[in-house]
């Protein structure tokens, strides 16, 4: 162990970390500097065990000092810009969505529930609570890609188009093929085909992955992500939904629709995960 003076953060210091593109609350449970690289970030120095607040333990992980940032104003100020240059591009989609599917029928009376326009308000924050099993399946994903190099075959079958086209016809079925709820629920489907899309480049992919992704992007130039990807990036921007969601501007009544329906998706993808995850990772060759 090295001395103190060597490390920028001390054992049980609140701190700030970047996670993929993200930056989360933690707290220092352990450093130790390595004079040779550390097997997992192949990086010399400084290394902390950290906590990330909120999480389970099983998110714990060992980072290089570049990954930590203080807890102060001046970092909590980029973490914030950060969130919402990812909310940006994607809020638009699914408001978008709630709030023309809710004229269909009792229009006037339903948009005033689903639309708060009053910015003063204090924005409610919506949860999507997501399966033991699929976060197990996430935090292999994410140490698959970033600390064995591995990475998911391409391109994947199902892919992300045909697990949103069985679970429209799912959902058909469980509903008798009438919707309940004026259409709100197959636009909100229409919506995260919509979304993945756009964002999967920019928002879901992690270093390692950009260079498969425009080598994919190239040689299925006339593809749409959703007709490349599979459930292992899906299932990622289900867990970026709550910081997208939250810059929507979005009334109480509103968030609660799209908590449910994004909830039975997710619910949906866990049900039927040993179909829909690849079983192994694959090396890409240099």
């Amino acid at each position: 162990m090295a001395q103190n003076k060597e490390f920028l953060y001390q054992q049980n210091e609140k701190i700030l970390c970047y996670h993929g593109p993200m930056i989360y609350e933690a707290k220092i449970l352990d450093s130790e500097y390595y004079e040779n690289k550390h097997p997992k970030s192949n990086l010399t120095g400084p290394h902390y065990l950290i906590h990330y607040k909120g999480w389970k333990n099983t998110w714990d992980e060992w980072v290089a000092e570049s990954r930590v940032l203080k807890f102060n104003e001046t970092n909590l100020a980029k973490q914030k810009q950060i969130e919402e240059q990812l909310n940006k591009k994607g809020r638009s989609t699914i408001k978008k969505t709630v709030q023309e599917t809710t004229t269909e029928k009792g229009k006037k009376r339903r948009r005033d529930t689903l639309l708060d326009k009053d910015e003063s308000i204090k924005k409610p924050k919506i949860c999507i609570p997501v399966p033991d099993s699929l976060r197990a399946i996430l935090v292999q994903d994410w140490e698959n890609v970033n600390k064995s190099s591995l990475f998911v075959p391409l391109p994947r079958k199902p892919t992300v188009s045909d697990i949103i086209e069985h679970y429209r016809i799912y959902r058909n079925k469980t509903k008798g093929g009438q919707e309940s709820d004026d259409g709100i629920a197959d636009e909100i489907i229409t919506g995260v085909l919509f979304y993945f899309n756009k964002c999967l480049g920019s928002r879901l992919l992690y270093h390692l992955e950009r260079k498969q992704y425009r080598e994919m992007r190239y040689k299925f130039e006339r593809l749409h992500n959703s007709q490349i990807y599979g459930a292992e990036h899906l299932l990622r921007l289900f867990v970026s939904f709550p910081q997208l969601i939250s810059g929507m501007n979005l009334a109480e009544d509103s968030l609660g629709i799209l908590k449910e329906h994004l909830t039975g998706f997710l619910n949906f993808l866990n049900e039927n995960r040993k179909e829909y995850f690849v079983d192994e990772y694959q090396k890409i060759k240099d």
